[in-house]
């Protein structure tokens, strides 16, 4: 048997920094200690794997990957996500999660407070999503009352401005931009 040093093509790294599509094996469903103590659930990211380019390849990958999500039932899926590495992957499928949720949450404070007619200003924290519970006559009190006044958003709420679920994850979005310092021009300049 001949020993030589080259590393099969299936098993190489890549350590450049170059945009590609990943595949992430996600767990979205709450872990027992995170509902046990009232947490923010989080995703976690399982497996991450670069796709692969053939296209043949990618089915055969896609399918075999998507079939380990299945076997393990419950909240495992199978997600592609554009990123330059095997971590930033893993980030973008977790900002995304997060992301999601916190839109939900605020959206559904929103809800609540439209369903009784309510009218005033609200305070929603830019990370996640939360209110403080309070509605407020005006935007100095909102703003005045929080802990932590620049890691929230303050906007009016009506019956006559109902606020859809993408409304809510564009502007927690921008906000997270605007907070960040990365906004020119309107547009931001990260990813």
């Amino acid at each position: 048997m001949t020993i030589t040093s080259q590393t099969p093509a299936a098993c190489r790294v890549q350590l450049g920094k170059a945009p590609a599509e990943y595949l992430v094996i996600a767990d979205d469903g709450p872990a027992a200690d995170d509902v046990c103590a009232g947490r923010t659930p989080v995703r976690r990211v399982r497996y991450v794997e670069r796709r692969a380019v053939d296209p043949v390849e990618r089915r055969l990958q896609w399918d075999e990957l998507e079939g380990d999500c299945l076997d393990a039932e419950g909240t495992v899926r199978l997600l592609a996500v554009a990123a330059v590495s095997h971590g930033h992957a893993a980030h973008v499928a977790r900002r995304e999660f997060a992301a999601f949720n916190a839109a939900v949450r605020m959206g559904d404070e929103i809800g609540r407070r439209l369903e009784r007619a309510e009218r005033g200003w609200l305070a929603i924290r830019i990370a996640d999503g939360r209110s403080d519970g309070e509605l407020y006559g005006d935007y100095e009190d909102a703003f005045a009352a929080q802990e932590h006044p620049g890691a929230c958003t303050y906007f009016p709420i009506s019956p006559l401005s109902p606020w859809t679920p993408r409304m809510c994850a564009e502007h927690l979005e921008f906000m997270t931009h605007l907070r960040h310092g990365c906004m020119v021009y309107g547009r931001p300049t990260c990813r």
